[in-house]
């Protein structure tokens, strides 16, 4: 893992994205022909997006005869893990409850939601 993960504006997630659920590596008209599935990208945009990316050491590019394909060098689950404190300090005040009960008078998280929260927290205790 990175020593410093920095949080990725949504384009760049979005196409880090991608790369996370598919085979590596993947080639820019590969990423190009996923992320087009949702809306029209520009082969230039992508490839500045792509080269911003491997500027932050989120991705290594390596040439694959004509093409460039794309290596992640940080992990989904890293990226997760920070991306995930930092929202939880920012949005709640790094209070779980307080983001739970949110997510909850929003109507945003279900009761069946809920119980699932409760078999992790019972499972995770288990385990310990």
């Amino acid at each position: 893992m990175k020593t410093k993960i920095t949080r990725l504006p949504d384009t760049e997630l979005e196409i880090m994205q991608v790369i996370w659920t598919n085979p590596s590596p993947i080639t820019t008209s590969e990423v190009k022909k996923i992320l087009e599935k949702k809306r029209p990208w520009s082969v230039g945009a992508l490839q500045t997006l792509l080269n911003r990316l491997i500027d932050r050491e989120f991705l290594k590019g390596e040439m694959q005869g004509k093409s460039k394909a794309y290596i992640p060098l940080v992990s989904e689950k890293d990226y997760l893990v920070v991306e995930s404190k930092s929202f939880l300090k920012r949005m709640s005040g790094n209070s779980i409850t307080r983001l739970v009960t949110s997510l909850y008078d929003s109507k945003s998280i279900s009761d069946e939601d809920l119980e699932e929260l409760t078999a992790f927290i019972e499972n995770t205790k288990k385990n310990d």
